[in-house]
């Protein structure tokens, strides 16, 4: 499993702690963090699971939404 999380740069900590709870939740999972300086199209905080989008607002979402998200995706 691949997940993308592409943050605004004022939100690393919010992204480091979804990547420690997604590896928690998912040892083998793959994850990519991408801090970007703007927004990606009005978005400053995304996450992708396998390419699809989970997760896309300006600001960091709630991580236990998130990963049942990319649950109910599974």
């Amino acid at each position: 499993m691949l997940v993308t999380i592409i943050y605004n740069t004022e939100f690393r900590d919010n992204a480091g702690s979804l990547k420690s709870d997604i590896l928690e939740e998912w040892s083998d999972a793959s994850v990519n963090m991408m801090g970007i300086r703007d927004s990606l199209s009005g978005a400053t905080y995304q996450v992708q699971h396998d390419g699809g989008v989970v997760y896309r607002g300006t600001t960091a979402g709630n991580n236990t939404t998130i990963i049942n998200s990319i649950k109910a995706r599974l």
